[in-house]
């Protein structure tokens, strides 16, 4: 094969590239990503860097029901908990790990949404429980806060 026809395939390649690009640039857009097998199914949850680990995993276990679904150790110690609400493989989750550096105060993104039969109910029986809420929407939507002050919504979805 010569230079020049090289370099006209080159062409020919990038000139095809580029039309199929603003093609796929003019439609809706297209997720290509990993292959399917390969492709993540869903968002398990969020892993919260905590200060004070034991007494985390006993205010999720105390306040929402969560239960201990696995625990990783280094040096027979653990160091992270994988909480979770006993809905089988695939469950979503909160990670709760080890972090006794970390700044006080909640950590950097805006709140773990927990999807509850009453949100109103639970933000009631919390509040005998000594955790504050805030209505957000009402039956639908309330916040309240864990101890390191991490925002957890509790949202029941609104019927139609």
């Amino acid at each position: 094969m010569t230079r020049f026809s090289r370099a006209a395939r080159a062409v020919k390649l990038a000139v095809g590239l580029a039309g199929g690009l603003a093609v796929g640039l003019g439609g809706a857009a297209r997720a290509e990503g990993p292959p399917a097998s390969l492709k993540p199914a869903h968002v398990a949850g969020p892993g919260l860097n905590v200060a004070d680990l034991e007494g985390q995993k006993a205010w999720y276990m105390g306040k929402l029901g969560m239960t201990v679904a696995n625990t990783y150790r280094r040096e027979g110690k653990p160091f992270e908990y994988i909480m979770g609400l006993g809905d089988g493989a695939g469950a979503a989750i909160i990670a709760l790990l080890a972090a006794p550096q970390r700044p006080t105060g909640p950590n950097g993104f805006g709140r773990i949404i927990l999807a509850v039969p009453d949100a109103k109910g639970l933000a009631e029986w919390l509040k005998t429980q000594g955790v504050e809420n805030r209505e957000v929407i009402a039956n639908v939507a309330y916040v309240i806060r864990d101890p390191e002050g991490n925002a957890i919504e509790l949202y029941t979805a609104p019927k139609p």
